[in-house]
Parts: structure tokens; sequence; C-alpha cells
């Protein structure tokens, strides 16, 4: 069995800047101490605890996380899993996804959603079947439905090339993937490959390198959650794919726009 959402926890005492911070699966963001200051078309949008900022697949965010009585905190729900037919056919009718680039990705948090959030973290901690898991996160989709926030998320119908191969990826970013590996797993020419990527605004390089950053971020906020020694840099690399240390941090400082020491200095 394999968990149909994936949750992330984020701590800053500091304030961190991050650009380009790549959304690789639709999610949405809850902020529960502080406040995120998200860039989005020429607008500074402010999320706190009163409102999600719902993150749709392939959306790079730009963003300011600020610390409130020295501390922030959020936590981000990315989803595996399309909603049911029957919600999908819904939307499909409302036709509300083309209209959802257009209106800012927020919505005020209500006690429904709310609680509707907290089965579905309850719901990760327990090994139930994906059978089990999809009637949990359907009712979730549901009730976000309702409150006028699913559009957000699915514009499409099925799952995308980009995020299959990026949920591949990440469950190894460490693993010396190749190209060639990758098209094997997917049954596709190298050639077909590229293009269905390309199609989709990206590459196996970029796509590869965006896991491992956001790999790099989760390392070092587990790390300072569970009161361990934070890793070296060269540590962190290793644990990331990259021989280099130079390449990695390289890398890291051109995804985010902050170097991997000046971020780890924002958690502790």
């Amino acid at each position: 069995m394999s968990s149909l959402i994936k949750i992330d926890r984020y701590f800053g005492r500091k304030a961190q800047p991050l650009r380009n911070v790549p959304v690789l699966a639709p999610s949405i963001i809850a902020v529960t101490a502080g406040v995120k200051q998200l860039q989005w078309q020429g607008e500074a949008l402010t999320f706190n605890r009163h409102n999600w900022l719902l993150a749709a697949e392939n959306q790079p965010l730009t963003f300011i996380n600020e610390p409130s009585q020295e501390q922030f905190q959020s936590i981000q729900i990315s989803f595996k899993s399309l909603p049911s037919a029957v919600i999908l056919e819904k939307l499909s009718a409302t036709d509300l996804a083309s209209q959802a680039l257009l209106t800012p990705p927020s919505i005020a948090v209500d006690g429904k959603l709310n609680f509707a959030l907290s089965q579905l973290i309850a719901m990760a901690e327990q090994p139930l079947t994906n059978a089990a898991q999809q009637y949990y996160l359907d009712g979730f989709y549901q009730q976000l439905f309702e409150a006028g926030g699913l559009s957000h998320l699915f514009a499409h119908s099925q799952l995308s090339l980009r995020q299959k191969v990026s949920r591949y990826l990440a469950i190894d970013p460490a693993s010396n993937h190749s190209i060639e590996n990758t098209c094997g797993r997917f049954a596709m020419s190298q050639a077909t490959f590229m293009r269905h990527l390309s199609k989709e605004g990206t590459s196996f390089k970029e796509l590869l390198a965006e896991v491992r950053m956001l790999n790099a971020i989760s390392i070092m906020q587990t790390a300072h959650a569970q009161n361990e020694k934070p890793l070296t840099q060269l540590e962190l690399a290793v644990r990331c794919g990259y021989q280099s240390e130079s390449r990695f941090s390289q890398r890291f400082k051109a995804q985010f726009g902050i170097s991997v020491k000046q971020y780890g200095q924002t958690i502790v």
C-alpha cells in the first residue's frame, strides 16, 4: 500500500524568501503560525491561519515565510490521486477550471474545511488500503468543491507525465537515475518521453533537479523537527544524489534564490 497524499511540515525562525519553488502535485498549503507572502500575477497575497493556498501542479511559487512570535509553521498536503469520476464530472460541468487561472489561489477556511482536513491528516497516519483512502479523499474533495476551491487544484482529468515521473523519482531522489532507465519504467522511447515532458514545460534533467532540491529542504526540515544535528553541506548533497558539494549548492541557489547555508540559518 502507498499513501495517496504526502504531508510535509515546514518551520522557520527567520524570514524565508524562496523563489520558483516547484509544485510537483496539486497541493494545499495551510499556515498555522506566522504568514506567507506570495507573489501572484504582480500582486502580493497574504496567507495565515484563516486561508489556504491552493497550489496547482506545475505552478512554481515565489514567497516569503514570515515568523510571528519567533516562528513560522505550515503544512503542505500534496495529492497523488485524482477525485472520483463523479466529482470530476461536477467540476467539468461548472467550467470553473479555466476561470481558476484568473482568480487568486486562496480560499477562506471555515469549520467544515478544517474538519475535513483534520480527517485527511488522520487518515494518512493509518495503514489503509488505497480504496479506503480514496473514500476519505473524495469526501475532502467534495467539501472543497462545495467551498469553490477544487477547481484551483485539478484542471485535468488525468495525472500528467510530469507528476508520474516526479512521484517515481521522489521515492529515492539520491538514486543514480538516468533518462534511459526512467523511460523504460514508463514503457516509452526516449524521444517520446522527452517530447511529452517538453509539452508539459519541463525536461527529465530539470524535473530530477527539482525533486532533489525539494528533498534537500525536506531533509533540513525533518532534521530540525527531530532535534537532530544539522547535516554538513556535503552530507546533504550526497543524500540528494550529488557527489559534488559545489554543484549541489549552485543548483540550490539557482533554484530558490537563497543559499543552502542561508536557508539552514532560517530554521535554527
